[in-house]
């Protein structure tokens, strides 16, 4: 994921630009996240993580992948500046992988010029299919 924030008045400011990333977990009676730092990123600096201190900032999946069990996620940039802080952040939701579904491959091995036919059913995904990637070896 590459996130991009731009500052728009009194830029030449700035004395610093730092990004923060945040797990979250929704408390359904009160309608509230309540939101965690990621206290890890600066062990992953330059490995998961790039340009935490930039307008450009780039987290790999490695995140997500680690992770599996966090589904909402906050991506924060805070501008300092000399009298005042500012931040705006970016929340968002991970799908659910889809389950109880299966794919057949016919033929079940060939080469590079077999055409091979997969056929995938009954799958269900409660954030609804929008597509389908196949990866393979």
């Amino acid at each position: 994921m590459s996130l991009y924030s731009r500052c728009v008045e009194n830029c030449t400011e700035i004395q610093n630009t730092a990004w923060n990333i945040y797990s979250g977990e929704m408390n359904s009676n009160w309608n509230f996240t309540q939101w965690t730092l990621f206290n890890q990123i600066n062990q992953y600096e330059n490995s998961w993580f790039f340009g935490r201190n930039t307008n450009h900032f780039t987290a790999t999946n490695n995140l997500f992948l680690s992770y599996p069990n966090e589904i909402l996620w906050k991506f924060e940039v805070v501008y300092t500046f000399q009298s005042v802080n500012s931040s705006s952040a970016l929340n968002f939701i991970i799908n659910q992988p889809p389950s109880n579904g299966s794919c057949q491959i016919n033929p079940s091995n060939g080469n590079t010029s077999t055409i091979f036919n997969v056929i995938c059913s009954d799958w269900y995904n409660k954030d609804n299919i929008k597509d389908y990637s196949l990866y393979s070896m």
